[in-house]
Protein backbone atom coordinates (compact mmCIF):
# COMPACT_ATOMS: atom_id res chain seq x y z
CA UNK A 1 0.00 0.00 0.00
CA UNK A 2 1.47 3.64 -0.89
CA UNK A 3 1.63 6.70 1.55
CA UNK A 4 -1.49 8.02 -0.81
CA UNK A 5 -3.46 4.54 -0.32
CA UNK A 6 -3.06 4.91 3.01
CA UNK A 7 -3.91 8.20 3.35
CA UNK A 8 -7.01 7.97 1.78
CA UNK A 9 -7.39 4.61 3.84
CA UNK A 10 -7.17 6.72 6.76
CA UNK A 11 -9.73 9.31 5.55
CA UNK A 12 -12.50 6.69 4.78
CA UNK A 13 -12.10 5.41 8.54
CA UNK A 14 -12.57 8.62 9.74
CA UNK A 15 -15.61 9.04 7.77
CA UNK A 16 -16.61 5.12 9.34
CA UNK A 17 -15.82 6.56 12.21
CA UNK A 18 -17.84 9.66 12.52
CA UNK A 19 -20.92 7.64 10.98
CA UNK A 20 -21.10 5.09 13.55
CA UNK A 21 -21.19 7.11 15.99
CA UNK A 22 -24.29 9.72 14.06
CA UNK A 23 -25.96 6.17 13.71
CA UNK A 24 -26.00 5.57 17.27
CA UNK A 25 -26.87 9.22 18.73
CA UNK A 26 -29.58 8.83 16.01
CA UNK A 27 -30.60 6.04 16.99
CA UNK A 28 -30.73 6.91 20.86
CA UNK A 29 -33.35 9.61 19.71
CA UNK A 30 -35.94 7.19 19.55
CA UNK A 31 -35.10 6.15 23.47
CA UNK A 32 -38.00 7.53 26.13
CA UNK A 33 -36.85 6.26 28.85
CA UNK A 34 -32.92 5.93 28.96
CA UNK A 35 -30.99 3.30 31.01
CA UNK A 36 -27.36 2.60 31.71
CA UNK A 37 -26.97 0.96 28.15
CA UNK A 38 -27.46 4.00 26.93
CA UNK A 39 -25.66 6.10 28.70
CA UNK A 40 -22.86 3.46 27.74
CA UNK A 41 -23.67 3.83 24.13
CA UNK A 42 -24.07 7.88 24.17
CA UNK A 43 -20.00 7.63 25.67
CA UNK A 44 -18.87 5.54 23.28
CA UNK A 45 -20.38 7.63 19.93
CA UNK A 46 -18.33 10.22 21.89
CA UNK A 47 -15.46 8.44 21.21
CA UNK A 48 -16.27 6.96 17.90
CA UNK A 49 -16.61 10.56 17.15
CA UNK A 50 -12.78 11.22 18.27
CA UNK A 51 -11.10 8.17 16.85
CA UNK A 52 -10.14 10.23 13.48
CA UNK A 53 -8.52 12.88 15.45
CA UNK A 54 -6.43 11.08 17.48
CA UNK A 55 -3.15 9.25 16.76
CA UNK A 56 -3.46 6.06 14.41
CA UNK A 57 -0.13 4.79 12.85
CA UNK A 58 0.05 3.15 9.58
CA UNK A 59 2.99 1.60 7.81
CA UNK A 60 3.95 4.61 6.63
CA UNK A 61 3.28 7.35 9.35
CA UNK A 62 4.05 6.42 12.57
CA UNK A 63 4.69 7.99 16.07
CA UNK A 64 4.71 11.60 16.04
CA UNK A 65 4.09 11.64 11.91
CA UNK A 66 1.04 9.62 12.55
CA UNK A 67 -2.24 9.65 11.00
CA UNK A 68 -4.60 12.62 12.43
CA UNK A 69 -7.67 14.61 11.09
CA UNK A 70 -7.08 18.05 11.60
CA UNK A 71 -10.00 20.20 13.52
CA UNK A 72 -13.03 20.65 11.12
CA UNK A 73 -13.67 24.02 9.11
CA UNK A 74 -16.29 24.85 11.52
CA UNK A 75 -17.83 27.87 13.12
CA UNK A 76 -16.20 28.74 16.09
CA UNK A 77 -19.38 27.17 18.51
CA UNK A 78 -18.83 23.92 16.62
CA UNK A 79 -14.81 23.91 17.15
CA UNK A 80 -15.62 24.54 21.01
CA UNK A 81 -17.46 21.12 21.45
CA UNK A 82 -15.26 19.50 18.80
CA UNK A 83 -12.66 20.40 21.12
CA UNK A 84 -14.25 19.63 24.46
CA UNK A 85 -15.32 16.15 23.13
CA UNK A 86 -11.78 15.43 22.43
CA UNK A 87 -10.65 16.12 25.68
CA UNK A 88 -13.64 14.31 27.09
CA UNK A 89 -12.51 11.40 25.42
CA UNK A 90 -8.81 12.16 27.02
CA UNK A 91 -9.25 12.67 30.24
CA UNK A 92 -13.00 10.62 31.20
CA UNK A 93 -13.84 8.53 28.17
CA UNK A 94 -11.86 6.40 27.41
CA UNK A 95 -9.27 7.10 30.15
CA UNK A 96 -9.34 7.71 34.05
CA UNK A 97 -7.81 11.31 34.28
CA UNK A 98 -7.48 11.78 38.00
CA UNK A 99 -6.62 15.08 37.75
CA UNK A 100 -10.28 15.60 37.04
CA UNK A 101 -11.58 14.20 40.84
CA UNK A 102 -9.25 16.19 42.68
CA UNK A 103 -9.55 13.23 44.69
CA UNK A 104 -7.95 12.98 48.34
CA UNK A 105 -7.02 10.19 50.30
CA UNK A 106 -7.39 9.37 53.82
CA UNK A 107 -5.89 6.55 56.20
CA UNK A 108 -7.30 6.14 59.77
CA UNK A 109 -6.26 3.77 62.39
CA UNK A 110 -8.77 1.84 63.78
CA UNK A 111 -7.68 -0.43 66.42
CA UNK A 112 -5.14 -2.77 64.55
CA UNK A 113 -7.09 -2.01 61.41
CA UNK A 114 -6.15 0.65 58.72
CA UNK A 115 -9.05 2.34 57.33
CA UNK A 116 -9.01 3.38 54.00
CA UNK A 117 -11.23 6.30 52.60
CA UNK A 118 -11.38 8.28 49.37
CA UNK A 119 -12.96 12.44 49.40
CA UNK A 120 -13.99 13.02 45.72
CA UNK A 121 -14.46 17.04 45.58
CA UNK A 122 -15.41 16.73 41.45
CA UNK A 123 -18.12 14.44 40.04
CA UNK A 124 -17.99 13.60 36.77
CA UNK A 125 -17.72 15.87 34.37
CA UNK A 126 -20.92 16.67 32.05
CA UNK A 127 -21.37 15.09 28.20
CA UNK A 128 -22.01 17.62 25.97
CA UNK A 129 -25.89 17.95 24.03
CA UNK A 130 -26.75 14.75 21.83
CA UNK A 131 -28.72 17.19 19.15
CA UNK A 132 -25.32 19.75 19.17
CA UNK A 133 -22.94 16.63 18.73
CA UNK A 134 -25.20 15.09 15.48
CA UNK A 135 -25.32 18.96 13.90
CA UNK A 136 -21.14 18.75 14.55
CA UNK A 137 -20.92 15.63 12.93
CA UNK A 138 -23.45 16.59 10.00
CA UNK A 139 -21.32 19.57 9.64
CA UNK A 140 -18.50 17.56 9.08
CA UNK A 141 -19.55 14.75 7.02
CA UNK A 142 -20.48 17.49 4.66
CA UNK A 143 -17.22 18.71 4.10
CA UNK A 144 -15.50 15.79 4.59
CA UNK A 145 -17.42 13.78 1.58
CA UNK A 146 -15.99 16.97 -0.90
CA UNK A 147 -12.44 16.05 0.72
CA UNK A 148 -13.37 12.34 -0.26
CA UNK A 149 -14.00 12.72 -3.55
CA UNK A 150 -10.66 15.00 -4.08
CA UNK A 151 -8.86 11.84 -2.45
CA UNK A 152 -10.33 9.48 -4.85
CA UNK A 153 -9.85 11.62 -7.65
CA UNK A 154 -5.40 11.68 -6.80
CA UNK A 155 -5.89 7.59 -6.48
CA UNK A 156 -6.76 7.68 -10.12
CA UNK A 157 -4.24 10.04 -10.89
CA UNK A 158 -1.57 7.94 -9.26
CA UNK A 159 -2.76 4.69 -10.94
Amino acid sequence: MTTTEETYLHYIEGIDSLNRAWYILCELRAVEKPKAIHAAAFRFALIEYAKPYIRSDGKHRRGRNSYKLPAPNLAQDFLTLHHQILDLRDTFLAHNDLTLKEAKLFVIQHGTQPLVGVFSSNSDPSLPDREAVINLIERTLDQMYVEQERLEKNLRQTD
